[in-house]
């Protein structure tokens, strides 16, 4: 009897850490094809990103989504960073967009808040397996500007301007 009892506490204990090592797992970028495109998600311990599409109308890539808040104790200001990323590794066009509401909704009592949706119009017509990534950005501070140009954070960390 007593080995039977040792053999499903292992086997609890086992079955929790394994779970739990396949929940950490999950921070990681998401990588999803749609269409000829590939949708990579920068995750972020503030925010979740969701429902994430990008479509092409003439010359513009629309991409388009959804942002939530992970929990009530931050501000919920900052912005979307989008990178777009030839198969090569090359930067096509990157954008920081806002989205609304600014300051993402708190859904008192509630698990899981409003979202706030986001959608950039980027002028480029990408080729096939091309990467769009896209990152939550917080606002540091009050006098920093909403839209920080120069630091896109959805940017591959090689990457190439063609320059």
């Amino acid at each position: 009897m007593k080995v039977k009892g040792n053999f499903f506490l292992f086997l609890t204990c086992f079955v929790v850490a394994t779970a739990y090592i396949s929940g950490c797992s999950s921070y990681r970028s998401h990588l999803v094809k749609m269409g000829d495109l590939f949708i990579e998600t920068i995750p972020s311990s503030w925010v979740y990103l969701s429902d994430i599409t990008a479509k092409q109308e003439g010359d513009e890539l629309v991409i388009s989504g959804k942002v939530s808040r992970r929990n009530t104790s931050f501000s919920g200001a900052g912005h979307v960073d989008v990178a777009v990323v030839s198969p090569g590794g090359l930067v096509i066009d990157t954008a920081n967009v806002p989205y609304t509401p600014k300051i993402l909704p708190k859904t008192p009592g509630a698990r899981k808040h409003r979202a706030s949706c986001f959608e950039a119009r980027l002028r480029c017509i990408p080729p096939e397996w091309t990467v769009i990534r896209i990152a939550y950005h917080g606002k540091a501070a009050s006098d920093d500007p909403m839209l920080d140009h120069e630091d896109n954070i959805a940017l591959p960390e090689d990457h190439d301007h063609g320059g």
